[in-house]
């Protein structure tokens, strides 16, 4: 179907005025969210970076630290205040040892290289430096951390990200269950299961400043996943109203709906409701929005956070035409990836539900599942393209330039029906391959437009290569399926001589060339890194067994009866069509 864009229209998005907005602070903390003394503490320079100083703890309860700054005589000696009343970061953590880690997962026995099996027993191993477990004391003087209170260890990202994150945490989830560390998985779930309870949703990490957003809606995927690898039913099916609550948060909180020749569709879109500078990038934020007045910065304020809740912080994805950060728009967009995130819970949902036996439950989300699907082909497939294409509500058009999300919806199933795949395959494959995007040695780059931002070219990013490569081996179409397997050669490549070099894991790479760290954005190039050894664990299980150290082209993904017998199904299927 090709429809013309003149026939969309906007008839509902959920929105805060400006002036509403600059007076809703990212948390309640007058120490660690907003105020006089974190404004003194941020414009002192104390830490190079932001999230220091957020990230300290008190040593002395709130109310003594707070009566001790109005105090303060000589505020320009910030330091020595904060060196009096504050210690760390990363203070809150004991030691912590996963009891579920042993030294010979089997997933080593799938890996023909006998380097990549050495490296990828050291990938696995990195898990155990990851694990952080919180002092009780963070939970009987919350007041005096940012850190929320979980009771279970978890594995965090790494470096400067000394919480657990949301949509990292199902990358992580991934190659935990790979290492085969069944109860480190479900005690994770278990902590976003109490914070659901405590917030009503998973917010983007976990900090109290991070109260106000989320972050890509992966806790449902995340239990799909531990439930395929420990067949759980029982732990899943007491949680269920708790996953029904995470969906319900953006169902309620983050929708919009269009009209396309006069069918209404409802998706969804990342919308915080925050009007003051980002904590943790309080600097930042205040010299993007200076000049700006009061409640233009607020807007500024909820479009950059809004851009943090869908992890890619930041792109010109969110961007005018002058690809400046001063410019972020994201409440007016419409993202491919968001609505095809919802449309896997929507079906993961469907598919628990008939496991379980409640026949009408399963029913009304495999019917929302199919009013998604529907929406997200009429609102954000461009049959012209080829692709599917983030939509801004503002300007009625598609953001006709490539950004890895684009394919979000094949790599969720959320796409075509019957014979219709195999076609949408087809012109979503010759699309990439137009772009180029396939063709760089480093990875799949995250957009083609170099911003200087770190979710722009040249940087690749874990979890985008992840569902490229996933949803493209997932394909009917054997070039695709070989298209993959190239990827994931690359992919593992780029990490491998990356490792050799440093002997880390970094959270990103440059596609121009193998083994090099990404760089730009707000802060340096992490390592540690919980997403991309995940993903790199995963395709060491999924393609081990093809995957070189030394290759200089990966083999092919099938033998040449496989294609030969594929090609001939698959043009039968699109002459049945």
């Amino acid at each position: 179907m090709v429809f013309q864009t003149a026939s969309l229209m906007l008839l509902v998005i959920a929105t805060v005025r400006p002036q509403e907005l600059a007076d809703i602070p990212p948390c309640n903390s007058l120490v660690y969210c907003s105020g006089p003394l974190l404004e003194a503490a941020q414009k002192a320079n104390i830490y190079k970076d932001s999230k220091t100083f957020v990230d300290l703890q008190m040593i002395r309860p709130e109310d003594e630290v707070l009566r001790a700054f109005n105090n303060l005589t000589d505020i320009a000696n910030m330091t020595k205040f904060v060196d009096e009343y504050f210690v760390g970061p990363g203070t809150e953590f004991e030691s912590w040892n996963p009891s579920d880690w042993h030294d010979n997962p089997y997933f080593l026995k799938k890996i023909k290289d006998s380097q990549l099996v050495a490296w990828a027993g050291e990938i696995h191993g990195l898990w155990k430096e990851l694990g952080r477990k919180i002092k009780n004391e963070v939970n009987s003087t919350p007041d005096q951390f940012s850190l929320v209170y979980v009771d279970s260890p978890f594995i965090v990202p790494g470096g400067r990200f000394r919480e657990f994150y949301y949509w990292d945490s199902y990358w992580v989830v991934k190659g935990l269950l790979i290492s085969e560390m069944y109860s480190t998985v479900r005690g994770m779930i278990s902590n976003f299961v109490n914070i659901v309870r405590r917030y009503g949703f998973v917010p983007n990490g976990g900090r109290v400043y991070f109260e106000k957003r989320s972050q890509p809606p992966l806790l449902i995927p995340i239990v799909h996943e531990y439930l395929k690898a420990s067949r759980d039913i029982a732990f899943v099916s007491e949680i269920m109203d708790d996953l029904e609550t995470e969906y319900e948060f953006w169902v309620k909180n983050r929708h919009v709906t269009v009209s396309v020749d006069g069918v209404n569709h409802t998706l969804n879109q990342y919308n915080v409701k925050m009007g003051m500078p980002r904590p943790e990038s309080y600097r930042e934020d205040v010299a993007t929005a200076h000049g700006l007045n009061k409640d233009d910065a607020a807007e500024l304020f909820s479009n950059i956070a809004s851009a943090c809740e869908s992890g890619w912080d930041f792109s010109s994805r969110w961007f005018n035409s002058s690809n400046e950060l001063i410019s972020a728009r994201t409440k007016n967009i419409i993202p491919v990836d968001l609505n095809s995130f919802l449309c896997q819970n929507e079906k993961i949902m469907s598919d628990l539900y008939w496991e379980l036996g409640e026949t009408s439950k399963a029913i009304l989300f495999h019917d929302a599942y199919e009013r998604r699907r529907n929406a997200i082909h009429a609102v954000l497939w461009n049959d012209v393209e080829g692709s599917w294409f983030d939509y801004d509500i503002e300007n009625n058009s598609f953001n006709n330039k490539f950004f890895a999300s684009n394919v979000a919806p094949w790599w969720a199933n959320c796409y075509g029906s019957g014979y219709g795949n195999v076609e949408i395959e087809g012109k979503v494959f010759e699309y990439l391959k137009r772009t180029g995007v396939l063709d760089y040695p480093g990875g799949v780059p995250t957009s083609l437009v170099n911003t200087g931002e770190q979710w722009d070219y040249p940087n690749a990013w874990p979890p985008l290569q992840d569902m490229v490569i996933e949803a493209l081996g997932s394909s009917v179409l054997p070039e695709a399926r070989d298209a993959a397997v190239r990827l994931a050669q690359n992919w593992t490549i780029t990490n491998w001589r990356a490792y050799k070099l440093n002997e880390v894991m970094y959270e990103k790479y440059d596609v121009r060339n193998q083994g090099v760290p990404g760089h730009g954005g707000e802060y340096e190039v992490q390592a540690g890194f919980g997403w991309t050894n995940g993903v790199v664990l995963t395709l060491l299980d999924r393609y081990g067994h093809l995957l070189a150290s030394d290759a200089e082209e990966p083999v092919s993904s099938a033998p040449t009866h496989r294609i030969f017998m594929a090609t001939l199904y698959a043009l039968l299927l699109i002459h049945l069509g």
